[in-house]
């Protein structure tokens, strides 16, 4: 009786989550933006929620508010994250971007991420390499301005374009500076079709497109040094 008690308890405990997680709830991003929306899923720091229209929005949990990732602690308890396979079915990837880097990037962890989290956002390649001084110099300021830049709920993103001389290297850059943004896969046939394609003689270089691979702006890095995340609404 005892393990039946439990298993109940279990049941009862998970079909109550699984309610919860469908009604719908007033979600605050870090900047104080609200949305009405319930919780479908979380995918790794994806959080998926769901419109009352049936929209679906892709958000971080952290660019949500601290009492959002409260709540998504407890329902993580009895519903883990769901770690999509390789091959599973990925949200549409805009041609120009599939174009320029592919279908999958990496995270600073190794993880592979669809190029598909880049639509509809700001676009920074980090042209950039470990062995490079200024290179060392620039990063924790890139870095600080992501990092304001995702605590107000802007769309932007970055992407590292390495000139490591190995993938071991690159990741423990990555590492060591605590890189929040994705990089192309080492080696892959991107980074040298990215560096021709705008005219990369030098590092750093920050070059802002959109998602339609429209240049934005070609001396980022300048902006950002002097600038920080102001230099956001001039891109």
């Amino acid at each position: 009786m005892t393990q039946l008690t439990r298993l109940l308890a279990l049941v009862l405990l998970i079909t109550a989550a699984s309610a919860a997680a469908r009604e719908i709830r007033t979600w605050t991003s870090a900047s104080g933006a609200t949305i009405e929306a319930a919780y479908l899923e979380q995918q790794f720091d994806l959080v998926i929620l769901q419109t009352t229209d049936g929209e679906k929005i892709k958000i971080r949990a952290d660019r949500l508010s601290a009492d959002d990732q409260r709540y998504l602690a407890e329902l993580r308890q009895v519903r883990p994250p769901q770690r999509r396979s390789d091959d599973a079915d990925d949200a549409p990837i805009p041609p120009a971007l599939a174009e320029l880097f592919g279908r999958r990037l990496i995270n600073a962890k190794g993880q592979k991420v669809s190029t598909a989290v880049l639509a509809g956002k700001k676009i920074g390649l980090y042209f950039s390499a470990s062995w490079c001084p200024p290179c060392r110099a620039f990063t924790p300021v890139l870095v600080n301005t992501y990092n304001q830049l995702k605590a107000d709920a802007q769309p932007f993103e970055v992407v590292l374009v390495t000139s490591d001389q190995d993938a071991a290297a690159m990741r423990a850059y990555m590492r060591s500076y605590d890189m929040p943004w994705l990089a192309i896969p080492f080696g892959d046939k991107a980074i040298p079709a990215l560096k021709r394609k705008y005219s990369i003689s030098g590092i750093p270089a920050l070059v802002i497109i959109n998602d339609d691979a429209q240049t934005l702006s070609s001396d980022a890095r300048s902006q950002v040094t002097s600038q920080g995340p102001k230099a956001y609404p001039t891109w």
